[in-house]
């Protein structure tokens, strides 16, 4: 498995939800608060983010968690945006920790 696939899935999620509603690179990095170079650089180059600026981006995009990530079962939707909200309030090094665990278990599930 390509060690950078849920990066890969996230930069080209944003790039499909800011042209789904018609913004421009300019406008979401407007929205978001954040250079327009970072955000091509997300979008182009499947650049690593940190957890508050994809915060940042949901929010300027409009969608809720559960939508950005594309989950089916609505039922678990309040499950899923409680997990999120618990990662968010991790302190960074514990973020990058569980998204290495993360990343290894997607590994192991593609064996």
């Amino acid at each position: 498995m390509d060690k950078y696939t849920l990066q890969k899935h996230i930069s080209l999620r944003i790039r499909h939800l800011r042209k789904q509603k018609k913004m421009t690179q300019w406008e979401l990095s407007e929205k978001a608060n954040l250079g327009i170079n970072y955000i091509y650089n997300i979008e182009n180059k499947n650049l690593n983010i940190k957890l508050e600026t994809l915060e940042k981006i949901i929010i300027a995009l409009e969608v809720t968690e559960a939508e950005f990530f594309n989950f089916l079962n609505q039922e678990a939707d309040s499950e899923i945006t409680k997990t999120f909200e618990q990662i968010s309030e991790l302190p960074i090094s514990k973020r990058r920790k569980l998204l290495d665990a993360i990343n290894l278990i997607l590994e192991t599930l593609e064996q």
